[in-house]
């Protein structure tokens, strides 16, 4: 699958992923410390930051654009075969670059480009690997 994005970019893109990650590790969001059941809870809820940065981006209610974006991401996050369902089959986790590869396209596909690319696929990216895409293939 080919990629919008330079070996340079996908390297400084996972950091990003990762220091998201490790954010949301150390500060959860506010619905996490309340004691509520985050699985219960709307994306946007379970990741404010990401979900402002796809508000910012778009030209659309987030919802609808996560909405939009799992459809077109669908086959390669929860059919047998992609390339992110085989992954998580076999190792039980996602690489940050299998995951901007795949989205990158995606979302070159759905007609973004340059900086808001970036940020949607970082944005993203996190949403998936934080939630798991058990749950974002249960929720589509």
């Amino acid at each position: 699958m080919p990629t919008p994005f330079t070996p340079e970019q996908l390297a400084e893109l996972s950091t990003q992923i990762d220091e998201q990650l490790q954010q949301l590790r150390e500060e959860p969001p506010p619905a996490f410390r309340k004691g509520s059941e985050p699985d219960k809870q709307e994306v946007g809820e379970q990741l404010p930051a990401q979900w402002q940065t796809i508000a910012k981006l778009i030209k659309e209610e987030p919802r609808s654009f996560w909405q939009r974006f799992k459809q077109a991401a669908h086959k390669d996050l929860c059919e047998e075969g992609g390339v992110l369902h085989t992954q998580w089959q076999k190792w039980g986790d996602l690489s940050n670059e299998a995951v901007l590869k795949s989205f990158g396209a995606v979302l070159t596909a759905m007609g973004f480009s340059g900086n808001a690319l970036h940020m949607l696929a970082v944005a993203l990216g996190v949403i998936v690997l934080h939630i798991g895409l058990k749950a974002v293939c249960a929720e589509a």
